[in-house]
């Protein structure tokens, strides 16, 4: 895409004295352009051949089509309800041309961040433009982690929320995104659980980049688990997300490790940025291969920096003894 202008002040909601309810399209500055010339033709650019992947922290990434389609999926806010207060900092307002949201959790769901031509919200089934098929795989949110922070019991007595099947709510269902461009199979897993059934796992074959959310302690994935799945998706890369990231997530609101202990399980790469490049030639040779984004985010992440104290060699003051302007005349007390 082409750089744009800041939009974050001119963004209508940014001035809104109502809160986001409904769509807030009529709010957007961008039009469908871009979307109209890839159904025109076939894209926006010639193909450079290459993926790229950038993350934005949490769960949300932008995937970039060969020629040149941008699609994000599942930005954060601060949810109401229990899941209140984890993020330090806002997503950032982002521009696009297709939106994802795989479950109504409000760290997955704030699509009203997303200046985009389309917002599939949840979706079921095939949807194709471009250089992009998109196929929504309808599943199930997970309920029983097997970690140490929570299970479906303590969400019932805590909360009142029935998270596993059946007769769950609409919070505690899934999309899992299988995101087919550039000659490449990319999986996002949403919070999936971690045995769907045959006929699901069936449509998930072969791929070759999975997103992955797995942390060392196992809000989601734990690390035994993502391994595992890993594994039977026949993954050549796995792309960890849904870990803590300090100065992103709120101390204290349900997870506190990153994923550098399952990263270190596999054969992997800690990044130095947050964005990859990828095709079929650069990874055909991985087999479960990690590669780690960390706390390279393209958010701009809080980091509280202690003050600087300069040390300086202030001479120091003579041990002046003050009170001897009181000491009696005569004598030593009076």
């Amino acid at each position: 895409m082409a750089p744009h202008e800041p939009i974050e002040e001119k963004w209508g909601f940014e001035q809104a004295i109502i809160g986001p309810v409904g769509s807030l399209a009529f709010m957007q500055l961008s039009n469908n352009d871009r979307v109209i010339a890839a159904q025109k033709y076939g894209g926006l650019r010639e193909s450079t051949g290459e993926v790229e992947i950038s993350f934005f922290g949490m769960c949300a990434f932008r995937i970039t089509t060969p020629k040149g389609l941008e699609i994000v999926i599942d930005p954060w806010r601060n949810a109401p309800g229990f899941g209140g207060y984890w993020f330090l900092v806002d997503f950032p307002i982002t521009r696009c041309d297709i939106g994802l949201c795989t479950h109504a959790h409000g760290d997955h769901d704030a699509i009203h961040r997303l200046d985009a031509a389309m917002i599939l919200d949840r979706m079921g089934g095939t949807f194709e433009l471009g250089d992009v098929k998109i196929t929504g795989i309808l599943d199930k949110h997970m309920c029983e982690p097997q970690n140490d922070l929570y299970n479906s019991k303590m969400m019932m007595e805590l909360f009142g929320k029935k998270t596993c099947p059946p007769n769950e709510n609409m919070e505690w269902c899934n999309t899992m995104f299988l995101i087919e461009t550039g000659g490449l199979r990319i999986l996002h897993w949403g919070d999936n659980r971690q045995n769907p059934p045959d006929d699901v796992w069936e449509m998930m074959k072969d791929i070759d980049i999975a997103l992955l959310p797995v942390s060392d302690d196992g809000h989601i994935l734990t690390p035994r688990w993502g391994r595992k799945i890993a594994e039977k998706l026949n993954a050549k890369v796995i792309i960890p997300h849904h870990y803590f990231i300090e100065g992103l997530n709120a101390p204290n609101a349900g997870w506190e490790l990153p994923a550098v202990q399952f990263t270190r399980m596999l054969d992997h790469t800690f990044l130095d940025s947050p964005t990859v490049s990828l095709s079929p030639e650069k990874i055909k040779d991985y087999k479960q291969h990690v590669m780690y984004f960390g706390e390279n985010t393209v958010t701009d992440i809080y980091k509280w920096q202690p003050p600087e104290y300069r040390a300086e060699n202030v001479p120091l003051p003579e041990p002046v003894k003050a009170w001897e302007r009181f000491k009696p005349r005569k004598g030593d007390r009076y």
